[in-house]
């Protein structure tokens, strides 16, 4: 009967209760998690300064990766789960949780691999400089190793959440964190390892927090998994592939974008009073403290993910609509306190990464206040992509990606520097997050549409 409960609240239960039961505990999540890239920012970045800050934004676009893997992992195994449990096929819903662990491993092996092999040509490909290469290149090998127990650890949380079990997703997410606080103090300020002491914290915190995950298992609370559960079942592996396509593809055309910006931002820093290595460590803090603004609308649209599908699956629609109206507003209201901190202070959220030059910290406010001037939409890719991911509709969820990702920035990035150098980097990204807000509003708008015409005939 508890097991029951739970799952008829996702149906039943006060919208408001439920979003804050699923978001609260999935924004926290989303934050801590935050917090493995920005701690290792704030220790390399203090004893290391403007070249160890540009060395963490070379090696980001692999950590935009495992994050894109892990969402396909954990956003598409929760969602099918959700929608077999919706739909009263609970023992499909049990093979589904173990192939979405089996797929968590296969895709850390093959990228933990490419990366300890070919390591170098990449970080070049990142854009990456002959000075900054002595510090970028043990910081990427040492984290490669633990790519594996970094998809476990930010994808198992998922399943986790779409279990009924929030708090204890939060736990697994909070205890590896922590613990990357710690050895971050421990390995670079008292062994003095620099920045292959960050590098081995954060191995060393995922594996804990993969840990924790692999722990829960044979607990589940809305069923009981069997060894056979986890046998492969390639049908299965493609089904959480195409519903976790969308947010995997977001952050997958995030990791290209990072490699063109870092191109074009070490072409065109070249020739400007700044030099290379200024924006390239601009872009890097930028990167790092935009993490906990993803955060926030990660944590809620991951929070929105179960109520969304399991609704979907039990053909409930008004209920999938009030819940993606109300968080598509949350995070619009979030991304607007997170546009006033950049506008209001930039200046004193780089100075916490370190010390540098007037030019560095000149450069820092152009790179906020320009650049990131329209965050505050930036929140509708993720969330309105979420919201049809989470409906088993990746491909419109690809689509709102497609606009900025790719058929804007990129494009933007070419083209403005040849006639505004550095200032054309700049202004690239609010034209292409004002291009992606309108067609995700679009969309938005046609689906609410589509589900009360579908809510007055149910």
């Amino acid at each position: 009967m508890e097991k029951r409960t739970g799952i008829d609240a996702l149906e039943h239960g006060s919208m408001g209760r439920l979003l804050c039961g699923f978001c609260i505990p999935s924004l926290a999540s989303s934050l801590v998690t935050s917090v493995y890239n920005i701690v290792d920012q704030l220790f390399i970045g203090n004893v290391l300064g403007i070249v160890g800050n540009a060395a963490t934004n070379v090696v980001f676009p692999a950590i935009t990766l495992i994050t894109a893997l892990s969402l396909m992992c954990g956003v598409g195994a929760s969602a099918a789960m959700n929608l077999a449990l919706g739909g009263g096929e609970e023992e499909k819903a049990r093979r589904i949780v173990g192939s979405g662990f089996g797929l968590m491993v296969l895709c850390g092996l093959i990228l933990s691999a490419v990366m300890a092999v070919w390591t170098e040509p990449f970080l070049y490909l990142f854009g990456c400089t002959g000075g900054v290469m002595p510090y970028a290149l043990p910081y990427a090998r040492i984290t490669a190793l633990a790519y594996v127990f970094s998809i476990i650890g930010a994808a198992g949380p998922f399943l986790i959440r779409a279990d009924g079990s929030p708090n204890y997703a939060l736990w697994c997410i909070a205890a590896g964190a922590l613990l990357n606080i710690v050895l971050d103090a421990v390995f670079i300020l008292v062994f003095g390892w620099g920045i292959r002491g960050a590098a081995w914290a954060t191995a060393v915190s995922q594996a804990v927090g993969a840990a924790m995950v692999l722990l829960y298992l044979p607990r589940c609370r809305t069923m009981a998994l069997q060894k056979k559960d986890f046998c492969p079942v390639p049908l299965l592996y493609g089904k959480i592939v195409a519903l976790g396509a969308g947010p995997a593809f977001n952050f997958m055309t995030q990791a290209l974008v990072q490699i063109f910006l870092n191109h074009a931002l070490r072409k065109y820093g070249a020739s400007s009073v700044y030099g290379s290595e200024i924006p390239l460590a601009v872009a890097g803090v930028a990167n790092k403290v935009n993490t906990m603004a993803s955060a926030v609308v990660t944590g809620l649209t991951n929070g929105m993910q179960p109520i969304v599908s399991y609704n979907f699956g039990r053909r409930n629609y008004k209920r999938v609509a009030e819940a993606a109206r109300t968080v598509v507003a949350m995070v619009l209201a979030a991304g607007f306190c997170i546009f006033l901190c950049y506008q209001l202070v930039p200046v004193r959220i780089t100075a916490l990464f370190g010390k540098g030059t007037k030019e560095y910290f000149e450069f820092a406010a152009r790179f906020f206040r320009i650049f990131l001037l329209f965050i505050f939409l930036n929140g509708l890719q993720s969330s309105v992509g979420g919201f049809f991911s989470a409906q088993g509709r990746p491909g419109r969820s690809i689509l709102i990606s497609l606009t900025r990702q790719v058929i804007f920035l990129p494009p933007l990035l070419t083209i403005l520097p040849r006639f505004y150098g550095l200032d054309g980097v700049l202004w690239a990204g609010p034209g292409a997050d004002l291009a992606m807000a309108v067609i995700a509003v679009l969309l938005l708008r046609e689906e609410l549409r589509r589900l009360d015409e579908l809510g007055q005939g149910e």
